[in-house]
């Protein structure tokens, strides 16, 4: 990532802008397996950051003149924390840099970023509250209220990084970022299935914009994708559903425009394209 601006989101309740869509289950026995092998991988991840006594997120130093960040893939068999760390300060640095410009450019509304990153664990005590609702467990969450990110770190990002890869990690953050910039537009969608699916759109939005600065490895973006389609609603889900977030076609479909057209293709989000009445 270009700066480490900022220091220190997909499954479970959704909490007012939470984006962590219900997952669909699964009869596949390799992808059980698979994750039945990571478990202690996680659990050794999850020690390690309570040991850390990370600090709640702020402005840090950027990095080192020369050193280039690079978004690996690979799903982990070991872990270290300061790597982790190091990379959500990365994306969120990122994800800064690039909304200054696009937000202005594509829309003409001034930027500001949100006013604060919080990760929590649930373990440890309560997370951040959003005006009267608490943060739950293993989730991810833009407050309005108080115009900050939050994410349950023990109980999903770092599990999301390590069994999934760091990219996929990358888009919660990014996803949670595009629905801050949601709430700078001057109009909203009122459809919460709608608010969700551009959120998708400006994250692809933005890994467009990382591969264009050459940040993205091979791999990358099918990571992406799969975080996309894994977190789609659960069958007969309805549209209007407050929950909602989309089927996994929606969301990939949505996340692939962004990528392919940029952040004015999400806004106004074209309902037409995105949402299919067949659940």
């Amino acid at each position: 990532m270009p700066s480490r601006l900022l220091a220190l989101a997909l499954a479970g309740a959704v909490l007012l802008t939470g984006c962590s869509g219900e997952q669909a289950p699964t009869a596949d026995g390799t992808l059980r397996e698979r994750a039945t092998a990571l478990v202690e991988v996680v659990r050794s991840a999850v020690e390690q950051a309570k040991a850390a006594q990370a600090e709640e997120s702020g402005p840090v130093d950027s990095r080192p003149p020369g050193e280039d960040p690079v978004i690996r893939t690979d799903t982990r068999t070991e872990f270290d924390y300061e790597e982790y760390s190091g990379t959500v300060q990365d994306v969120l640095g990122s994800l800064d840099q690039y909304w200054s410009t696009a937000l202005p450019a594509e829309f003409g509304v001034a930027y500001t970023p949100p006013e604060r990153f919080v990760y929590y664990r649930p373990e440890e005590g309560p997370g951040p509250s959003c005006g009267e609702q608490e943060a739950p467990p293993k989730n991810a969450f833009y407050c309005p209220v108080g115009d900050f990110i939050a994410w349950d770190e023990s109980g999903l990002l770092i599990p999301y990084y390590v069994s999934s890869g760091d990219f996929a990690a990358a888009f919660v953050l990014a996803h949670e970022f595009g629905h801050a910039m949601q709430a700078r537009l001057p109009e909203q969608e009122e459809l919460g299935v709608l608010r969700e699916l551009q959120a998708d759109c400006f994250a692809g939005a933005w890994a467009a914009y990382l591969s264009q600065e050459g940040y993205l490895d091979p791999g990358d973006l099918d990571e992406a994708t799969l975080a996309v389609f894994t977190a789609r609603d659960l069958p007969n889900t309805a549209f209007t559903d407050p929950r909602a977030h989309g089927t996994g076609f929606e969301r990939t479909r949505a996340f692939a425009d962004g990528y392919e057209s940029g952040p004015g293709r999400c806004a106004p989000a074209p309902a037409e394209d995105w949402i299919v009445d067949q659940r």
